[in-house]
């Protein structure tokens, strides 16, 4: 079986976003302003670069579960996806943000659990 598009797409953003992810997350301590900005949220500016890593590691380890069509990175996408929307709604809420976050995750998942993603994930990847 095939993986589908869809899947290749989304693990390869993952994978992309979550690299470029961990670069950001370990350049912004060399910005004054930026740590100025993250010190003012619940979770103050060493937490936040700690999540930022973690996170963008999980993003890079879920795409690549995903294109080999194992269903643990599917979850793993998911759970890490709704741990994160918590905490930036919990840290800082930015008036919208969040609700954008929320329905690119949406269209995501339909994308994720469409049958034929489904069969993908069911067979763990495995070609016919």
């Amino acid at each position: 079986m095939e993986r589908p598009t869809s899947v290749t797409i989304i693990s390869w953003i993952l994978i992309v976003l979550g690299a470029l992810g961990v670069l950001v997350a370990a350049l912004m301590s060399n910005n004054p302003d930026v740590m100025e900005q993250m010190a003012k949220s619940k979770l103050g500016a060493g937490n936040q670069q700690i999540i930022g890593i973690v996170s963008s590691v999980v993003s890079i380890v879920s795409g690549y579960g995903m294109l080999q069509g194992k269903n643990w990175g599917r979850l793993l996408y998911v759970i890490s996806t709704v741990i994160g929307i918590a905490l930036n709604f919990y840290a800082m809420p930015m008036g919208g943000a969040e609700y954008l976050a929320i329905a690119i995750f949406v269209v995501v998942l339909f994308f994720l659990y469409r049958p034929a993603a489904n069969a993908w994930f069911n067979r763990g990847g495995a070609t016919a």
